[in-house]
């Protein structure tokens, strides 16, 4: 009887250590959880380290000597001449818009193709955009009536910042700004980096966006 005791205790299972392993899992999320904060709100000054640039508020950007001479935050800087001293309305419906990723050019923000008459009809017209250039074919082999306007948007605040960021698509649209001839821009040390100057399209100081749609 006194072996038969000692078998069985030989063959009992030790227990588990539930208690050591629920602890190394809390501290994994604790330590994911700090992580993930620490990233959060360091994100600006990473990127920035990394090289990269993190979204502009145009309330501090188009604040600079009556809108000619701009300089961000991380030293780039642009002057801005203008086509004429008046501003015109771009009126149709959008068949393009994306956003516009040229580093060199921050301020520039958005491509937009507004058109109007027959270059509104996709059954008459077929337009493309590529590489901020636009391009439109004629289905009906006449020359379309209307007007098409392939616009580089510059914010004049962040409301209008914003507002270009809802426009879609099949939107009916009234953008109202300053034709813009050239933008030079320097990089933060000084030096001239080149030039930014459509050829056909309407880089346009943006002043005002509306949204016609019925």
């Amino acid at each position: 009887m006194d072996n038969l005791n000692d078998q069985n205790q030989a063959f009992e299972p030790s227990r588990p250590h539930n208690f050591e392993g629920l602890l190394w899992m809390v501290l994994i999320i604790l330590i994911i959880a700090v992580g993930s904060i620490m990233v959060y709100r360091n994100c600006l000054p990473i990127t920035k380290a990394l090289g990269f640039e993190g979204p502009l508020n145009f309330d501090l950007v188009m604040s600079s000597k009556g809108l000619h001479d701009i300089t961000l935050e991380n030293g780039r800087a642009y002057d801005i001449s203008y086509e004429t001293s008046y501003k015109r309305d771009f009126i149709g419906l959008v068949r393009h818009t994306s956003p516009i990723r040229e580093t060199s050019f921050a301020i520039l923000t958005f491509d937009i193709l507004v058109t109007s008459g027959d270059f509104a009809n996709p059954e008459f017209v077929n337009t493309s955009v590529s590489n901020h250039h636009f391009t439109w074919i004629s289905k009906t082999n006449t020359q379309p009536n209307g007007a098409i306007n392939l616009l580089h948007t510059v914010p004049l605040n962040e409301d209008i910042n914003q507002a270009l960021k809802t426009v879609q698509n099949g939107d009916k649209v009234r953008i109202t700004g300053y034709d813009i001839y050239q933008i030079q821009g320097y990089n933060p040390e000084g030096d001239y980096i080149g030039f930014w100057q459509d050829t056909g399209c309407n880089t346009t100081l943006v002043t005002n966006v509306e949204i016609l749609n019925e």
